[in-house]
């Protein structure tokens, strides 16, 4: 007697075909940074008003018969500050790491300000039961002002 394939049988056969045929590499993902994404400041007297991170360069991690795929990932910042007209400026993108600080691993990014470097510390926290960007900043002044800190808390 002879079986004819069913639906089911047509689709289980498709599945393992499409398994079979693709690398393992299609079927994996990156996981995020939980930091990633546009966060705005709960304080709206402060700034910067907005900050955008992104996780950009892939999986570097992974192999693929023996051979690494992907580029190394990399961190960026940017923040947006509110103008006198209103309007909101992006200061440029600027390249941002890990790095230990307070006993937690903290994004840091150096933003230029004019006559500041602010060197931007973020970090995802719970808070009020949900993720909120806690943001440390530390305004290196660059010339004969003084220095200063701030900080603040971000939502998406």
């Amino acid at each position: 007697m002879i079986a004819i394939p069913t639906r089911l049988h047509i689709v289980q056969l498709l599945a393992l075909a499409t398994i079979l045929t693709f690398p393992r590499v299609a079927l994996t993902q990156c996981a995020g940074i939980s930091e990633e994404g546009r966060w705005h400041n709960l304080d709206k007297n402060g700034e910067p008003s907005y900050i955008d991170v992104k996780m950009a360069g892939g999986c570097g991690d992974q192999v693929l018969n023996g051979e690494q795929t992907g580029t190394s990932i990399h961190y960026t910042m940017r923040v947006w500050v509110k103008q006198s007209t209103g309007k909101f400026y992006g200061r440029p993108t600027v390249n941002a790491v890990y790095r230990p600080w307070k006993g937690k691993q903290w994004l840091q990014g150096n933003v230029s300000t004019g006559g500041y470097q602010d060197q931007m510390w973020v970090h995802v926290e719970q808070r009020d039961g949900r993720s909120q960007l806690h943001v440390f900043i530390k305004h290196q002044s660059l010339d004969s002002k003084p220095s200063s800190q701030s900080e603040y808390w971000f939502v998406k």
